[in-house]
């Protein structure tokens, strides 16, 4: 069972995520201001970054991997994840 060194931070984080997440729905539907509307996503978007951060903090740390020394592959690999590269 591989570790996370953070989960309660990362899981009131993602709480957090949700909660913004219902929010841009709600003001959606209420017909909110535009401006109003991105700014909250854009709230959301950065608080998905910060997760993204804490995880990668994790794995390069070698806490997700319960201890395991990252191989140079991995971490390769970890940076094609985050640029998304194919």
């Amino acid at each position: 069972m591989k570790k996370i060194c953070q989960p309660e931070r990362i899981i009131s984080q993602l709480h957090r995520i949700e909660g913004q997440i219902r929010a841009v729905e709600k003001m959606y539907q209420d017909k909110r201001g535009i401006e109003d509307i991105v700014c909250q996503v854009k709230a959301a978007r950065a608080s998905l970054d910060s997760v993204m951060k804490l995880l990668v903090d994790d794995k390069v740390g070698g806490c997700y991997d319960s201890g395991r020394v990252a191989k140079k592959e991995e971490l390769l690999k970890l940076i094609d994840v985050l640029f998304d590269v194919t």
